[in-house]
């Protein structure tokens, strides 16, 4: 027998919401009422009498205003739904309400949509839901749209307001029907990836239609689509962002893969005139990665709601799964086919990009006719630069150390690492500093600041972006002089030559023969190329100045990317929880960005420049 819904229930929830407060609690018999702040809108589902349907209730839990409810409970949810459509339309001067369903069929005449507005006069809002839908996308699934009336939703014996009462109430009614094509018709099971790549698609429409409605009808002005997303977030969303921070946590990679012996390496290498290449020793591992697997995928991905939060959270869950691979595959061949999964390889156009840098610029100098600054001033010079930073966010414990098993310099949660024999010229400290504490110590801390751990993890795929701004900031502070550039094209070409199968001493030869690198250099190069068994990781600095240039060309902005560990492609991702208030300002900018010197050269990367106008 199913339960009512208590008036005592009623009261308190419209009660809370006529004080301005979110409502979150569970109606009787298994239902949902999920309202997080007083919103002009509202999203109903009601299961089937007799048949739970659970596969479509999960698209309005994706909604910031809505409610699951059961069909033999319509006598008090059209109680519950007046009450909350008075106050809201009181407070609002209107009020819109869509019900989801699904089609009794899926015969193939039926539409994957079929929106039911009023009659006499279509508004203006069903017509944007239809043009929304329209430009849905999905493989191997047709998307079609019809329009009928919806006059079942207002006297149908499941209606729950009347048109005189709409009327009175302001209030829009319009029904939306799903044709269930992301259920398996033989077994009754949800299709999970149809299911959750409809639910993105479908929120996004609804949202797009409501917000058309919301800004001509109700004296609610948002500033965007995406403001109407969820604000307030299930604790479980939290729980699982902490469990997948904590794993991420648990390993330090580039240092897991980072040759601990390069010294003696290249002592070993010189021996050899060059011809073996030389034996490189790794930390221990620290930890169990069958185990840290196990834990990764025993994270309930599956109870977050919001589809925006699941999409990031699988995303992460799967570059983990990636690193935990690498890792117990490091000193093998598998390791490099990972690493094109995580990182990539070097396509055709990169290439010639980089093959075209090192044909137009000059044999880099020898070593001996550059000044170098000492270990200890540049560590000094680093520290003041987090104290710049510090000024903008006390908050932030960040520090720098000087270690004999570093190979260069290394940021790792957000702490400067430098090598004791790290060679820094000079004139190159500035834009070094820039690269490793204005960017990445820097965005380190700013998505610390942010309630979303995975922002100073670092979502999947980061580093492009991150070294892309990294080598950025060099070029506006004037330290991106050509033997970087020519080093960071190097390190394209020596990646694509490992890919096809090129070994250590090749990829050697060819930097030191071809390209005029001299030993040194060239080995580093081969050296970070070929750790692990073969990291494509060093094509991602040209690959992300590349795509930063034209990122600023198309009219985006440096500041936004500042926000944390993100890739170019969560750029909108980001703008939208900041719509939706999830996300918040960034807390420290680097000091380029604070220079008036520096904004002329900001303008002219967006008039539209390319890497060899850099030169």
């Amino acid at each position: 027998m199913t339960e009512t819904i208590p008036d005592t229930f009623i009261k308190s929830a419209v009660g809370s919401l006529k004080r301005g407060r979110k409502v979150r609690r569970r109606l009787p018999d298994g239902g949902l009422l999920h309202i997080d702040r007083p919103l002009p809108f509202l999203v109903l589902f009601r299961h089937p009498a007799g048949k739970p349907d659970y596969a479509t209730a999960d698209f309005v839990k994706a909604e910031a205003s809505y409610i699951i409810a059961k069909e033999e409970q319509t006598t008090e949810l059209a109680t519950l739904i007046k009450e909350i459509t008075s106050a809201m339309s009181a407070k609002f001067g209107a009020f819109m309400i869509l019900e989801l369903f699904a089609a009794p069929s899926a015969a193939p005449d039926v539409p994957l949509f079929q929106v039911l507005g009023p009659e006499e006069a279509l508004p203006a809002t069903v017509n944007v839901l239809r043009q929304e839908l329209e430009q849905i996308k999905i493989e191997n699934v047709p998307v079609t749209v019809a329009i009928s009336s919806n006059e079942p939703l207002l006297t149908g014996p499941l209606h729950l307001l009347s048109e005189d009462e709409l009327k009175q109430m302001s209030c829009l009614m319009l029904g939306l029907e799903l044709k269930p094509v992301y259920l398996n018709t033989a077994t009754g099971n949800a299709y999970p990836l149809l299911l959750r790549t409809l639910r993105t698609h479908l929120s996004n429409a609804i949202k797009k239609a409501v917000f058309d409605f919301v800004r001509v009808q109700t004296t609610h002005h948002p500033t965007h689509f995406q403001a109407l997303g969820r604000r307030a977030v299930v604790p479980a969303v939290w729980r699982i962002d902490k469990k997948l921070a904590a794993i991420s946590d648990q390993f330090q990679f580039l240092m897991l893969v980072t040759p601990v012996n390069a010294s003696e390496a290249w002592e070993q290498f010189c021996k050899s005139k060059f011809s073996k290449a030389p034996t490189f020793h790794y930390r221990l591992m620290p930890v169990d990665t069958d185990l840290l697997k196990r834990k990764l995928y025993n994270i309930p991905l599956e109870k977050v709601e919001d589809p925006t939060l699941g999409f990031l959270f699988r995303d992460k869950r799967h570059e983990l799964d990636k690193m935990l691979t690498m890792l117990s595959d490091r000193n093998t061949p598998d390791f490099l086919y990972s690493s094109l999964q995580l990182f990539g390889g070097v396509d055709e156009q990169l290439l010639k990009v980089a093959e075209g840098i090192l044909a137009a610029l000059p044999e880099p100098e020898a070593k001996g006719d550059i000044p170098l600054i000492p270990v200890e001033e540049f560590a000094a010079l680093a520290e003041q630069e987090i104290a710049f930073l510090k000024n903008q966010d006390a908050t932030m414990q960040s520090g720098v150390e000087i270690r004999k098993d570093i190979v260069g310099l290394l940021v790792s949660k957000g702490k400067l690492y430098i090598g004791t024999d790290a060679q820094i010229p000079r004139d190159r400290a500035e834009a070094l500093i820039q690269h490793e504490v204005g960017t990445h110590v820097l965005t380190y801390f700013n998505g610390k600041a942010q309630p979303l751990q995975q922002l100073y993890v670092g979502v999947p795929g980061y580093e492009e972006l991150q070294e892309g701004l990294a080598v950025l900031s060099e070029y506006l502070v004037g330290g991106l002089n050509h033997d970087r550039l020519r080093l960071l094209a190097a390190r394209v070409v020596a990646v694509h030559h490992l890919t096809k199968g090129c070994h250590f001493t090749d990829n050697f030869w060819r930097l030191k023969e071809e390209y005029k690198f001299d030993d040194d250099t060239a080995f580093d190069i081969t050296m970070r190329v070929h750790r692990g068994g073969g990291l494509t990781k060093d094509a991602v600095y040209l690959r992300g100045l590349v795509h930063l240039l034209q990122h600023l060309k198309d009219g985006g902005e440096l500041e936004p990317l500042l926000i944390g560990k993100i890739r170019q492609d969560y750029i909108p991702i980001v703008q939208e929880l900041i719509y939706r208030r999830v996300l918040r300002p960034i807390p420290i900018k680097p000091r380029y960005l604070l220079d008036p010197a520096i904004q002329p050269k900001l303008d002219q990367l967006k008039t539209g420049i390319t890497v060899f106008n850099l030169i």
